[in-house]
């Protein structure tokens, strides 16, 4: 864990000049410069605007280190920023979350941005249904949500995959607008894993499923079979978008057979539940359902109740957390309906899920409440593994 890259997009070409990233380990010397590669992309919006992104690799980084650097070109460079190069060796600190958009979802955005400038994260993850949407007004709503998300995505690794939203467009958006790690099938931040100290984490695309889109999601399936064959940590969190398991009613619920083909599949599309299982992952992350609930281990419906819900040694089955509440258009509260019997928690308040992983053998858990100005933390949950 060595590098880093920096993406920046700009609505203009750089003609006659070369984009790149400037950085070194103080504000007053940055020593290093880093090329860019420059990709131009249209929006699909009745313009058609074109966009150009930039993306440049830091190399040669120190774990533990702070780094500061700005980037542009010769014309114009950004202020400047800076971050701590991932550190393995410690304990990792990530939050994660769903459906997130400018409106309604301030208050969190702004939580996140005093967590991060008190050095409370290592990773920030969305999974999915980012900006609501970003190709909306001619993809200005996504620019908008960009330059929102700046004062803590300049800083922390934001991490992203699809959601419902994002296929509208053929995943246009998020193709061109992030850089996540090139180690799937297509590379084009679809699907992903990494590794971070004691966890392995995976991203899939759920809507591969929802559009019917066998192909890929038959390669999906293979590359994720083998991904998690490879795997050798100790834990694994498994993320994507439409939810399994939750109480939920909206919109179908979670039993819309929609977002159930990946759970089961059919006879084109590979279910992967039992693939999840059988490599004993830990906890799935999903969202798409605007609330948050935490269910008890559970495999094909079927909750492994035992002892504390607040505290579970050697799980049978994954944990399943559906945080999809950090703040968007719609928000749906658990006194909507009667919980399912897998059911461990649930809460109403708009919010986002911090993921602390201590070592080889305890995670936790919790949910901050962004309703509340000093960000309350609720359904705190501990998992613990010999």
């Amino acid at each position: 864990m060595d590098e880093m890259v920096v993406t920046w997009l700009t609505q203009g070409p750089l003609p006659n000049v070369t984009p790149y990233v400037t950085y070194g380990l103080s504000k007053d010397s940055l020593r290093w410069t880093a090329k860019a590669t420059t990709t131009s992309w249209k929006d699909q919006g009745s313009h058609g605007y074109i966009r150009y992104t930039h993306r440049a690799t830091m190399t040669k980084m120190i774990a533990g280190d702070v780094y500061y650097y700005k980037v542009g070109s010769s014309q114009d460079m950004s202020d400047v920023y800076h971050f701590k190069q991932p550190d393995p060796s410690k304990e990792l600190r990530a939050a994660i979350f769903g459906d997130l958009s400018v409106y309604k979802g301030m208050p969190t955005i702004n939580q996140l941005i005093d967590a991060t400038h008190n050095d409370h994260f290592d990773v920030i993850i969305h999974i999915g249904d980012i900006a609501y949407d970003l190709h909306d007004d001619e993809g200005d709503r996504g620019d908008a949500y960009m330059k929102a998300i700046q004062p803590f995505a300049a800083y922390v690794p934001y991490m992203v995959f699809a959601g419902n939203h994002e296929s509208d467009t053929h995943f246009n958006q998020i193709v061109n607008r992030f850089t996540m790690p090139k180690n799937g099938v297509y590379d084009n931040n679809l699907f992903w894993s990494f590794d971070y100290g004691f966890v392995h984490f995976i991203a899939l695309n759920s809507e591969y499923y929802a559009e019917k889109m066998t192909k890929e999601a038959n390669a999906q399936y293979k590359w994720l079979q083998d991904d998690l064959s490879k795997n050798k940590l100790k834990w694994t969190i498994v993320m994507f978008h439409r939810p399994w398991y939750c109480s939920t009613r909206s919109a179908g619920g979670c039993d819309d057979p929609t977002d159930m083909l990946s759970r089961k599949g059919t006879n084109d599309l590979p279910g992967l539940e039992k693939l999840l299982k059988d490599y004993k992952v830990d906890m799935v992350f999903y969202g798409h359902k605007h609330t948050y609930e935490r269910m008890w281990p559970i495999y094909d419906k079927v909750g492994y109740k035992s002892g504390d819900a607040g505290h579970i040694k050697n799980a049978k089955a994954p944990v399943y957390i559906l945080t999809g509440s950090a703040g968007c258009h719609t928000h749906e509260g658990p006194s909507d309906t009667t919980p399912q019997s897998f059911s461990a928690s649930r809460l109403g308040q708009y919010g986002y899920t911090r993921l602390k992983v201590y070592n080889s053998t305890h995670i936790s858990t919790y949910f901050v409440d962004t309703d509340d100005k000093v960000g309350n933390f609720l359904d705190r949950f501990y998992l613990e593994k010999d």
